[in-house]
């Protein structure tokens, strides 16, 4: 395996960012609502909210894990 370079670092941290979102989001059972500009609960847009859940996971594990295994 090759040395770390800046940019994985940087995709690594984005990923933990969009986890620390996701979890954010769950533990408090809302969303970021850029349409009203605040947080709204999950009951208002059940399918954003889950949107949110299930792709910001898939996007943040990929993001950490992808300078590992594409290296």
């Amino acid at each position: 395996m090759d040395d770390i370079t800046i940019p994985q670092i940087i995709k690594i941290v984005l990923g933990l960012v969009v986890l620390v979102y996701v979890g954010y989001c769950w533990s408090n059972q809302k969303f970021w609502s850029r349409k009203h500009f605040d947080w709204k609960p999950k009951e208002y847009w059940p399918n954003v909210f889950w949107l949110n859940i299930i792709g910001g996971t898939l996007i943040g594990i990929w993001l950490i894990a992808s300078p590992f295994l594409l290296s």
